[in-house]
């Protein structure tokens, strides 16, 4: 199973409809700050997916006043799985590297599909780090 990278694809109804339960059934059970903060990032995803992307103002670029708490984290990757599935079985699994990510029931329930799963999320992780190793570098040279 994919790591719930963009895919350019936007979730398809019955997907959003999964995250938006899922999103509802937290009201009552988040601290309400960090509810509010999970919503924000929720709802800033899916306006990002459903508007063209400026080279001007990429979502990426956006500040967001939200405290990534760990509940907060958690439930993210929840609602990403979700999204990205379309599928509410979602179990948060260690990488093994510090990080931590999304699988679905099966895969989480096949030791050996995990192993190989996480192996690979670490491989991603650790080349993400080394591109961003080398942009700062290149950043912090040319000030």
């Amino acid at each position: 199973m994919p790591d719930h990278e963009s895919t350019g694809a936007t979730p398809g109804p019955k997907a959003h409809e999964l995250a938006r339960l899922y999103l509802d059934t937290l009201e009552d059970l988040m601290d309400p700050k960090e509810y509010t903060d999970l919503r924000v990032l929720t709802f800033t995803l899916l306006e990002a997916m459903t508007e063209p992307i400026s080279p001007d103002d990429p979502p990426s670029k956006r500040h967001l006043d939200i405290d990534l708490t760990p509940a907060v984290h958690d439930e993210w990757l929840t609602i990403m799985g979700i999204l990205g599935s379309g599928r509410m079985d979602q179990q948060i699994v260690e990488v093994g590297d510090g990080s931590r990510t999304v699988v679905d029931s099966e895969t989480a329930a096949d030791p050996e599909a995990l192993r190989t799963f996480c192996a690979q999320v670490r491989e991603r992780n650790r080349l993400r780090q080394e591109e961003r190793d080398a942009l700062n570098g290149i950043e912090a040279a040319s000030t």
